[in-house]
């Protein structure tokens, strides 16, 4: 897949889910389709410059360092056990929160 495409996608993903990190008491409603959008790209941007070797995934020390959310629930994120997260794992982590919300 170009890297193009499978961005677009992880960005379309990570919007929908971004909601999923806010608070459950917020009384604030879920942000517009663009809101959310531009919420998913400053994650990106953010699990960018916490990618310390650049790698593409986070381990605990890096999240902890630039994701404290992320690093909060790394367990719950890190479902294979492999000692680290992808963006595509925070995405979907986010969703599951949000629809068990």
């Amino acid at each position: 897949m170009h890297t193009i495409h499978r961005s677009a996608i992880l960005l379309a993903a990570l919007a929908a889910a971004i909601p999923a990190f806010a608070q459950s008491t917020d009384p604030r409603p879920a942000p517009s389709p663009e809101q959310a959008q531009k919420m998913a790209e400053r994650m990106a941007e953010r699990f960018k410059a916490a990618d310390a070797d650049h790698d593409g995934k986070l381990t605990l020390e890096e999240a902890r360092a630039g994701l404290p959310m992320v690093a909060r629930n790394f367990d719950k994120i890190d479902t294979g056990h492999a000692g680290s997260v992808t963006l595509e794992q925070v995405a979907a982590a986010a969703g599951q929160m949000r629809r068990n919300r």
